[in-house]
C-alpha cells in the first residue's frame, strides 16, 4: 500500500513540478522578450551625418511628468567621464524627437570649457515603484563653438552647481 501511495504521489508530483518550472522559464522568456519588444517599437532611431557632430534621433523617449527651468550663467569644464553622455538638441523628455549628438566630432576634451545659461530640472515617473526621480540637465555651448547649443545631463559637468530638486 505504501509502494503504491509512494508510487502514485511521484507520478503526479513530478510532472506537475517539471510543467511548473518549465511553464515558469516560458513565461519568464516570453516577458522578456515582450519587454524587448515595447522597447525597440517605443524608440526608433534614425541616423544623420553632418559636419559638425553625429545625431541621431530618437523618437518616443519616456516623457518627463514635468520640466521647470531655471536662468543659469556660469562657465565650467567637462567631467573626465564626459563621453560616457549624450548632448541633446531638447531635454530629453519634452519632445517625440530629439536629436542625439555624440562627442566624437566636436574637438573638445575635459579642459574645454563650456557656458551654461539654463538648467532644466526633469521630473520622470519610475514605473516600477512610481516613485519620481528629477534629472537636472544644462543648457551649454561649448567654448570653441559659438552659437551652437546642447543640453547636456549634469554628469557631463565637472561640478554640482546646486543641490538637488526634491518634492
Amino acid at each position: 500500500m505504501k509502494k503504491a501511495l509512494t508510487t502514485g504521489l511521484l507520478l503526479f508530483i513530478l510532472p506537475l513540478g517539471l510543467f511548473g518550472c518549465s511553464n515558469q522559464s516560458n513565461n519568464s522568456s516570453s516577458e522578456s522578450s515582450s519587454s524587448t519588444k515595447t522597447e525597440q517599437s517605443s524608440s526608433t532611431t534614425s541616423s544623420t551625418t553632418n559636419s559638425a557632430s553625429t545625431s541621431t534621433t530618437i523618437t518616443h523617449a519616456k516623457r518627463a511628468v514635468k520640466v521647470r527651468y531655471e536662468k543659469g550663467n556660469f562657465t565650467t569644464t567637462l567631467d573626465r567621464e564626459y563621453r560616457e553622455e549624450y548632448l541633446y538638441q531638447n531635454v530629453p523628455g519634452t519632445v517625440d524627437s530629439n536629436k542625439v549628438y555624440s562627442w566624437d566630432n566636436l574637438n573638445v576634451s575635459e579642459n574645454t570649457k563650456v557656458h551654461v545659461n539654463q538648467k532644466a530640472i526633469a521630473t520622470f515617473k519610475d514605473d516600477d515603484d512610481n516613485e519620481y526621480d528629477h534629472e537636472d540637465f544644462y543648457r551649454i555651448t561649448l567654448g570653441n563653438q559659438s552659437g551652437k547649443q546642447y543640453w547636456v545631463g549634469d554628469d557631463v559637468l565637472q561640478n554640482d552647481h546646486e543641490n538637488d530638486y526634491n518634492d
